[in-house]
């Protein structure tokens, strides 16, 4: 996301979307600095914990263990780390007893599942990004279309184009009325009609009415 920072590609964008294209920057970087790995010393901490508080697995040995568990948690930040080992020694883990040491598989993807909504966050704030560029050369083709219909020269060469389209095609009568009836057909028709009878008012007969004459 730098190359949000830099000038010539703000430049690319109208004023209203360079204040959110800078929000979007800003964020993605503090969620950037997040999720930096961790050094090698932090995911030994964790494992030292661990191992200080819950049994080991039976038959691991716990040099191929520290090894697999570095090699796990490489990509993880520090504090993701941290957070993992105080869920499994608190009792916070689900499906996790409190006795044995988690796999080195399973504590990578708790900690993994903590990381998840600032990746989300991330990519999410990506396509944001994105999407303000498209959104800003859609806004200039809309301009460009409109200053284009606006000049007189081409109002005048699309008339010209219209009238000599419609050269030899044939006249379309905007007149639905049904010509196909001639006048008398037309009046014996309304003759077969029946008049309209008001119907009489029943207001005299009802209750309110009645009461009034009472």
């Amino acid at each position: 996301m730098h190359d949000l920072v830099s000038k010539d590609v703000f430049d690319r964008l109208p004023e209203r979307y360079r204040r959110r294209a800078r929000e979007i920057s800003s964020r993605v970087g503090e969620i950037g600095a997040l999720l930096i790995p961790c050094k090698p010393i932090a995911i030994r901490d964790a494992a030292l914990r661990l191992c200080g508080q819950l049994r080991p697995q039976p038959e691991i040995k716990i040099e191929e263990f520290a090894d697999e568990f570095r090699r796990a948690c490489s990509d993880l930040p520090e504090w993701a780390i941290s957070e993992a080992t105080n869920d499994y020694l608190a009792g916070r883990v689900e499906n996790h007893t409190g006795q044995f040491m988690p796999t080195c598989a399973e504590f990578a993807r708790h900690a993994r599942e903590i990381v998840r909504p600032f990746a989300a966050e991330r990519a999410g704030l990506r396509n944001e990004a994105e999407r303000l560029f498209t959104r800003a050369e859609d806004d200039r083709r809309r301009e460009l279309i409109a200053i284009e219909h606006a000049d007189p020269a081409v109002k005048d060469r699309v008339r010209k184009l219209v009238l000599e389209a419609r050269v030899g095609a044939p006249v379309i009568s905007t007149d639905h009325r049904h010509s196909s009836i001639d006048p008398e057909t037309q009046t014996k028709l309304d003759a077969l009609k029946k008049p309209l009878v008001e119907a009489p008012s029943r207001i005299a007969q009802s209750r309110i009415a009645k009461g009034r004459q009472s």
